[in-house]
Formats: C-alpha cells, structure tokens, sequence
C-alpha cells in the first residue's frame, strides 16, 4: 500500500525542519560548514528529501533569512509612505539599507556577499524589483526625474548604481579585512552621498 501523501502542515513541518538545521550549522561552522549531507545529518532526514524543498542550497540558504528581509521590506515601505521628497527618499532608503545591514551583520555575509557556487546551475533571472529596495529606488528615480531633480537617463541604470554604490562599499572591508580599509558603515556612507551629488541636478539637495 502506497504512503498516504503528507499534509500540507507536515510538509511545513518538514521544510522548518531543514531550515532551523541549516541555520544551527551556519551558526557554528559558517557558510563552509553548510553542505547537503551536514544538514541532512542535522535534520534527521534524508538528503534527497532536500531537494524536495529547496532547489540547491542557495535557495536553502536563501530561505534562513526570510525573517530580515521582510522587516527591511517594511522599513522600505515606511520610508516611501513618510518620505515625500524623491531625493531624500533616495538618502533615505540607501541608509535604511546600510543600518538595516549593521543590524543584521549574519544576513549580510551569508545571504547578501554569499556567492553561488558555479557548480548550480543559474535559473532564469528575476526581475531585481521583486526585491524591495530596487523597487523603491526606481520609483523615486522616476519621480525625480519628472520634477527636474535628477539627470536624465536610464532609470533601471541609475538604480543599480545607487545599490551596486552602496553594497560594494559595505562589501569591501569584509572581503578584504587583511588591509586597512574604512568601516563599511563609514565608507557607505560617504557612498551615499557622492552618488547623490553625481545623480541630482541642484546643488539645494546635496549634503554639506
């Protein structure tokens, strides 16, 4: 007789299973020590059963922070709902993410400066305003261009400057923390507002 199909709730189970595992092992033994058979063991399940939820272990990955990232998805949409001006809005968003960042130093490394392994085979690309902070940071582009405060140009480009800016400055110094590079707080910072000053067209919105 076959196995009764499990329930919508035991497969719920089963996922928090493997996730809560994944984590205890990147707690202790970082993302080195996270391979399909240490969480397996971990689990208490097959590794097979694995690939039943997670695609590979970047989407398992992936999965351990989706906690964070739906609050900074709230910060993001309290900065929008409250920010009216679109440069200040911009400001805004970009040092959400850097405090959001400091705040969560773990999802940093392990989910924002965690590389995929060229062994998984890349799906198809999202659309990056699936993500939050892209979506919020394109709207205000648009919105400042329309009302003359930010230069022409391609709004998705403008965009992925601002975020490739900002997260290259927090990832420098945890990439290459044998050399004497500024904090990532500090250099984001200084990030922020050299991009402001290269995007907008009026001297009244750049910072002193």
């Amino acid at each position: 007789m076959a196995r009764p199909a499990a329930t919508e709730q035991q497969r719920q189970e089963q996922r928090d299973r493997i996730r809560h595992a994944a984590a205890a092992i990147h707690r202790t033994d970082g993302v080195g020590g996270l391979t399909v058979r240490a969480v397996a063991k971990e689990a208490g399940v097959s590794p097979g059963l694995i690939y039943r939820y997670f695609d590979n272990m970047s989407d398992l990955l992936r999965s351990i922070w989706i906690g964070p990232v739906v609050a900074f998805g709230r910060r993001v949409d309290h900065i929008v709902e409250t920010e009216p001006d679109p440069v200040e809005r911009i400001r805004a968003l970009l040092n959400g993410y850097v405090d959001w960042a400091a705040e969560n130093p773990e999802v940093l490394r392990g989910l924002l400066l965690f590389v995929r392994p060229g062994s998984e085979e890349l799906s198809d690309p999202s659309s990056p305003e699936e993500l939050a902070l892209p979506r919020a940071l394109r709207a205000a582009v648009i919105e400042g261009q329309a009302a003359g405060r930010i230069r022409s140009g391609d709004p998705d480009e403008h965009t992925q400057v601002l975020w490739a800016g900002v997260h290259g400055a927090l990832a420098l110094p945890i990439n290459l923390d044998r050399y004497a590079i500024t904090p990532g707080g500090e250099l984001a910072a200084a990030m922020i507002e050299t991009l402001l000053t290269a995007l907008t067209t009026d001297e009244v919105d750049r910072a002193d």
